[in-house]
């Protein structure tokens, strides 16, 4: 369990505050407009950066009490992650792991099995500089789980990664799930959706809304709905509904959209992605 009390964080114009927050085992997912305040939490919880209030506590220890315990229980990825060039893979989960303060046979265990995980085995001993970005962003997410952490922050991992390294990752994580306190700061909602439990909301620097996914995805103020338009249409109708979706199927374009009220014949009411209801509530925030 992790637990956030009255944390306040200022940088220039800019300020993060949480009364109270608390994250349980599972993986919850941070989503927001650029310049919420996103990453700003990831690095106050991976003891990056150090809140000027409040106290974060990582079950009973806190940076302040045990600072060195505290950051062997957690692995962080933050976007734009620089790996050393001129290391190998494996001399990388290596020395992460010295850093760690790991075992030196439970290291190469484990080094061995992240790169199998990562599907990395065949460029262990290739400079890092070398590798494509999908294979560093692979290689910066396997560096995360060294030390099995209990505290799992990650800013937008699936980036640079195609599409069977996504589905692997989110299957690797989701397998953690039960035993850890996974944060993913994500503009994929949808790709989410399946494996994570919660959902926080950030906006400001401040906590809109917290909560399961099925709460996010309820008692939303307009209804989704599903429908086709000519083309000659679109431009009245996007006026008056707040479009979520358009896409083309020969001389019309079928939309989603959401609004309080059926938007036109033939349209029919749909369950809101996740992806949707976000757009949803920041368009509802918005407009308050």
């Amino acid at each position: 369990m992790l637990h956030i009390q009255d944390i306040v964080w200022k940088y220039k114009n800019f300020s993060l505050t949480i009364d109270e927050l608390t994250l349980k085992n599972g993986i919850t997912i941070l989503v927001g407009n650029n310049g919420s305040g996103k990453s700003t939490l990831l690095h106050l919880l991976a003891t990056a950066n150090k809140a000027s209030k409040g106290t974060i506590s990582y079950n009973k220890d806190t940076m302040d009490s045990n600072l060195v315990a505290v950051r062997s229980r957690i692995g962080f990825v933050p976007t734009g992650i620089e790996l050393y060039p001129d290391f190998t893979p494996v001399k990388l989960l290596m020395y992460m792991s010295q850093l760690k303060g790991l075992r030196k046979e439970f290291s190469k265990r484990q080094t061995q099995e992240l790169l199998k995980v990562f599907h990395l085995e065949d460029v262990q001993k290739t400079k890092i500089k070398k590798l494509s970005q999908g294979m560093q962003q692979r290689l910066a997410l396997a560096q995360a789980f060294l030390g099995k952490p209990t505290y799992i922050f990650l800013d937008e991992p699936l980036n640079f990664l195609d599409i069977h390294e996504r589905k692997s990752l989110l299957n690797y994580i989701a397998k953690l799930a039960p035993h850890c306190v996974i944060l993913v700061a994500t503009h994929e909602l949808n790709e989410w959706g399946p494996v994570c439990h919660d959902v926080l909301w950030m906006h400001q620097g401040k906590v809109l809304f917290f909560g399961s996914k099925t709460m996010w995805k309820h008692s939303l103020p307009l209804t989704v709905w599903t429908g086709e338009i000519l083309d000659t249409f679109y431009e009245d109708f996007s006026q008056h509904n707040l479009i979520v979706f358009a896409g083309r199927m020969k001389d019309r374009l079928i939309v989603r959209c959401a609004s309080k009220t059926k938007p036109s014949v033939g349209f029919e009411e749909t369950a809101p992605t996740m992806e949707d209801t976000f757009f949803i509530r920041k368009h509802s925030k918005e407009a308050n």
